[in-house]
């Protein structure tokens, strides 16, 4: 854990609609549910998954059912609505544009430092970066 937390890693999708595409994204904690070289990305609109407490308490006033399946989220873009205002708009609906609704799409990884515009939103900073 120690070697992963708030590290960097560029991963580059390897098949589905982003096949080639690149995404850098920051380890905030591992999940015990995740085998070995698995990344869990947390998208607006991809459900809550085994860990579902960030959210819900996070809008409490946004019914359990507006964040879609558990495991997958919700199910098209016009579903972005019933998010609170801050997610219904461009961040949930990333997962529809940019990230094509993949599911679970396969990647390779590599370590890279973190980007400023990471660790200015996170403030979690590594010192070997």
């Amino acid at each position: 854990m120690n070697q992963m937390c708030c590290a960097c890693y560029k991963l580059t999708f390897t098949n589905t609609a982003i096949k080639g595409k690149n995404m850098i994204v920051q380890v905030t904690n591992t999940g015990s549910d995740l085998g070995n070289n698995h990344f869990d990305l947390q998208l607006p609109a991809g459900g809550l998954g085994i860990f579902d407490q960030g959210c819900p308490k996070q809008w409490p006033k946004t019914p359990v059912s507006a964040w879609g399946a558990r495991y997958g989220g919700i199910s098209n873009v016009n579903q972005c609505a019933a998010l609170p205002k801050d997610l219904s708009g461009s961040p949930c609906k990333f997962r529809f544009t940019w990230f094509k609704n993949a599911d679970n799409p396969q990647a390779n990884f590599e370590r890279v430092p973190c980007p400023a515009a990471i660790t200015s939103i996170s403030k979690c900073k590594r010192n070997d970066d």
